[in-house]
């Protein structure tokens, strides 16, 4: 890759006359310890030559005053950095900071590991910092409270978003301390640092979505459910199916299969377009979706990213009879597996996908979200009232999307499966059971109606049974799949 060339920069009178004594006499000169020796008869330019303990560095410059004087600053500038290294300092301090986090970007993260829609998240996360950072040509050193905080006012007006910039913020501010960029009094002002609303502004921080929903849909005798319950999931399916072609059947696989949307918009009917990284494919012969994949993060990578966790699991289709709004999912799959290959054989569909978009290509989700599922939810009257952030910037959250219907199979497959906590947590790839009992084991509004139900059934049971003079204690076995 070709080296690009330095920027010339005007040396100072002294160096231009220091400079052409040195050509005239064919001697050496010396500026701030760099020895710098004029063009001879073995090479055509300069040299500018510095030892620093023991070790060598050198650059070279065309015999023009502006392009050696610029070489000089460049190697001052290696001076200083292995300067600071040798005493504990932040070497790389003066490199521009807008540089520095894109680079930070590029390479992947601190672990050179970022995939999927990671570097297009923090690209985002950091736009207004580098923005800043390049109109006021901050350095690294420069990082500080202040800047952050600046930073935090012109990205959000709110402290949902600006806990996840901070925390970003706080991960680049330690990476950079091990690489030198930054110190540790840096990164421990950094981390005192919190969004607060503008001055004087009677502003509240906007609830969640879950939050939101058990004010709007709740009642006197319950909360609203967080957790779309089985009828509900029928009603999204039918409203669905109007919208896209294939809705009724997205809902209810996603809502008993549990994968999320970006593996599930890649499931295929041909093993090839699997074993290349390009879809999660549909295996009818064990009954099973061999999940390994989601979407790409651009429309301009050839292949998926791994799947969150880097699980690779085989997630079951359970059969009709275990399915509480009765679809038959596998009678579905066999259909559509078979459209889908004939539309790849016709070129309509490269990829055997199960659920393509209209001209047979993966659909994007934030698309499909904006247009299809928000028709679907205003349908159905599922849209709460706009809240407005500190900003004046309104958004109107649904009481459910697409990912409840993963809350979904997480309470069925708890509850009415009776999955284990641990065929749950390697059906469903979560992380670990406490992720799933905060946010997967919720509520429906049938709750308060069953617990109600509970208690008149014990109540029928005969005073024979309540007094304990009957022999059998054995409670109803939960409704397991059948395979």
């Amino acid at each position: 890759m070709k080296t690009t060339r330095r920027a010339p920069i005007t040396p100072p009178k002294s160096i231009v006359k220091a400079l052409s004594n040195a050509r005239k006499n064919g001697s050496k000169v010396v500026f701030d310890s760099v020895t710098l020796t004029p063009p001879s008869t073995k090479s055509k330019s300069w040299r500018l030559r510095v030892s620093i303990n023991g070790l060598p560095k050198e650059k070279k410059a065309r015999d023009n005053d502006a392009e050696i004087y610029a070489a000089l600053i460049a190697l001052n500038v290696e001076i200083e950095s292995l300067q600071l290294g040798a005493m504990g300092l932040p070497e790389n301090s003066n490199d521009f900071l807008a540089e520095t986090i894109e680079n930070y970007i590029s390479q992947g993260g601190p672990n050179s590991n970022w995939d999927g829609k990671t570097p297009k998240n923090r690209r985002e996360d950091f736009a207004h910092l580098i923005k800043m950072a390049k109109k006021e040509k901050l350095k690294c050193s420069d990082l500080n409270a202040s800047v952050v905080r600046r930073f935090l006012n012109e990205a959000t007006g709110s402290p949902i978003r600006a806990k996840t910039i901070i925390g970003v913020t706080k991960t680049f501010v330690q990476w950079g301390i091990g690489t030198g960029f930054f110190t540790q009094n840096q990164y421990d002002s950094i981390k005192t640092v919190v969004w607060s609303p503008p001055k004087g502004s009677n502003y509240k921080a906007p609830r969640s979505r879950r939050e939101q929903s058990k004010i709007h849909f709740g009642t006197q005798d319950r909360l609203g459910g967080v957790v779309p319950s089985h009828d509900q999931v029928v009603d999204m399916a039918e409203e669905l199916q109007k919208h896209y072609k294939f809705g009724r059947a997205l809902v209810h696989i996603s809502a008993n299969l549990g994968t999320r949307a970006n593996e599930t918009l890649v499931f295929t009917a041909s093993r090839e377009v699997h074993e290349k990284g390009l879809g999660n494919l549909v295996d009818l012969a064990d009954d099973v979706v061999r999940v390994k994949w989601q979407l790409p993060s651009s429309q301009d990578k050839k292949s998926h990213a791994t799947t969150k966790n880097r699980k690779f699991r085989s997630v079951l289709i359970p059969p009709v009879e275990s399915i509480a709004t009765g679809f038959d999912i596998r009678k579905w799959f066999r259909q559509r597996i078979n459209e889908a290959l004939k539309e790849q054989a016709a070129g309509t569909n490269p990829l055997a996908l199960i659920f393509p978009d209209s001209k047979g290509n993966p659909i994007n989700l934030n698309d499909f979200s904006g247009k299809e599922l928000t028709r679907t939810f205003v349908a159905l009257g599922w849209k709460m009232p706009p809240e407005v952030d500190a900003k004046g910037k309104s958004r109107s959250l649904s009481r459910f999307t697409l990912h409840s219907l993963r809350d979904r199979f997480g309470q069925t497959a708890a509850d009415e499966w009776g999955y284990t906590e641990r065929q749950l947590l390697e059906q469903g790839s979560w992380t670990d059971p406490q992720t799933v009992r905060k946010f997967y084991l919720g509520t429906t509004d049938k709750t308060y109606e069953e617990v109600r139900e509970l208690h008149s059934a014990k109540n029928k049971k005969s005073p024979k049974s309540r007094t304990g003079t009957n022999k059998s204690t054995k409670s109803p076995s939960r409704n397991r799949p059948r395979n």
